[in-house]
């Protein structure tokens, strides 16, 4: 029996039995799945990463394309793992800052390939918006497969950038400035509702290309 099939068993004999109390299973219990969740993760953190956000069962196998890119990829997603174990567990905090700074690393990884490697184009600068946010642009220009996933992309961007800036114009005192912390609320209801789907699109896109 492999060590997560005993993890699995153990959880099982607590969830059906009577030994511990309440409070006790339920610390038991959260262990037991931070562990589950690091072996997952040894295995693959792209691969782990991804489909935790996305919940796609046919992921596309990114490391066959991606080279060097691939591995950057693992990287970010590691850390924004390090940070919360798992898409679910976001919060409206301070650290969703960085989580969400590593997250779009990671799809960062995937654009430049699918603008440079399935679409053909040179990155180019788009108005007054950094590199990495150009790209996501500049796949919104064309209709492609993944329009939908650049435009959404974008506006996470914007997200970051907004929670970067946290100052604003004291009202009381001209010329001085206050903290000014971000919508963190509004912030995490915009990943957990968008994020999946820009990850599901480019997995849709890549999938179509490769078949072909």
């Amino acid at each position: 029996m492999s060590y997560l099939d005993s993890l699995l068993e153990i959880e099982n004999k607590i969830v059906q039995g009577n030994e511990l109390e309440i409070n006790e299973r339920v610390i038991v219990i959260s262990l037991i799945e931070e562990e589950k969740i690091k072996i997952k993760c040894s295995e693959d953190t792209f691969v782990y990463f991804y489909t935790d956000i996305s919940g796609v069962q046919d992921l596309f196998d990114y490391s066959n394309v991606l080279g060097d890119d691939y591995k950057a990829a693992q990287d970010h997603a590691g850390v924004c793992i390090s940070i919360y174990s798992n898409f679910l567990a976001l919060d409206e905090g301070v650290k969703l800052a960085s989580w969400l700074q590593s997250a779009i690393k990671f799809v960062d990884c995937i654009v430049l390939h699918y603008l440079q490697d399935i679409l053909k184009e040179v990155p180019t600068p788009q108005g007054d918006a950094g590199k990495e946010r150009s790209r996501y642009i500049q796949i919104t220009k064309n209709a492609n497969k993944a329009e939908k996933a650049g435009r959404i992309m974008n506006n996470l961007y914007g997200e970051r950038n907004k929670m970067e800036h946290t100052t604003k114009p004291d009202p009381d005192k001209p010329g001085r400035h206050i903290l000014h912390p971000p919508n963190y609320r509004r912030v995490k209801r915009n990943i957990r509702n968008r994020l999946p789907e820009a990850l599901e699109n480019f997995n849709d896109a890549f999938k179509e290309f490769y078949a072909t």
